[in-house]
């Protein structure tokens, strides 16, 4: 579960920078909710369901956190195998993909018909939800904070933070308190129990190939389940 190509040039600092990140990621999560709750976007998100709208906010939630990621790796002169894109696993990777969105494909043209929001939820879940994700939280996250932290620490760490990471939509857009999400974990989407799961459900996948495109594809699936 701890193949030694996921943690090569990654140093015990680097498991400092990863937590700085997620907590500036988080705090900026907060803010651009909250300039959205009050912007006219808001509203015609909750009340059109043009899946437009819906690449807007999401552009806007993740574009901080790859810039973020970047700014790190260049910084810290790291290379982008060291977030999980390499050639290892590249193949099986694609191939794995495709047939799971493939069969998602069949499966809803037949149910539903085929129209042209299906596209767009496709790159919206396996670009924008599915990849995203799983480049900061298994890609530069985790292998960071077990070098810095340790195997279960950075482990555990990396499934609190993947679970804190839905809560500020609760606590913003849903009006849910601090206690409600944090504490009793009722939220009506991951909590950080969950996260915790979760997270090692993606972190054995990933550790398959040792390529962040499989945990990708199967975590964009599993969000695009919600369609059907």
């Amino acid at each position: 579960m701890f193949p030694n190509e996921i943690f090569s040039d990654i140093m015990k600092k680097d498991g400092i920078i990863a937590l700085i990140l997620f907590l500036l990621i988080f705090i900026d999560m907060f803010l651009n909710l909250y300039l959205v709750k009050i912007s006219p976007l808001f509203l015609i998100m909750k009340n059109d369901t043009n899946s437009i709208y819906k690449l807007i906010f999401i552009l806007l939630m993740d574009i901080p956190g790859f810039i973020a990621v970047i700014v790190v790796l260049k910084f810290r002169k790291q290379k982008i195998n060291s977030i999980g894109l390499r050639r290892q696993g590249l193949k099986s990777s694609i191939y794995i993909g495709d047939v799971l969105i493939s069969t998602f494909w069949v499966y809803y043209i037949k149910s539903k018909g085929f129209n042209i929001k299906l596209i767009c939820d496709s790159i919206f879940y396996i670009i924008f939800t599915g990849l995203y994700e799983e480049l900061i939280f298994r890609g530069f996250l985790w292998p960071r904070l077990v070098v810095g932290f340790g195997k279960i620490g950075g482990t555990i760490l990396s499934g609190i933070f993947f679970g804190m990471a839905h809560l500020p939509i609760d606590i913003v857009f849903n009006n849910k308190t601090v206690f409600e999400t944090f504490t009793l974990g009722n939220t009506s989407n991951l909590d950080i129990r969950g996260g915790i799961a979760v997270t090692l459900l993606f972190i054995f996948i990933y550790t398959r190939n040792c390529n962040i495109l499989l945990p990708s594809f199967i975590h964009g699936i599993q969000d695009m389940l919600s369609m059907l």
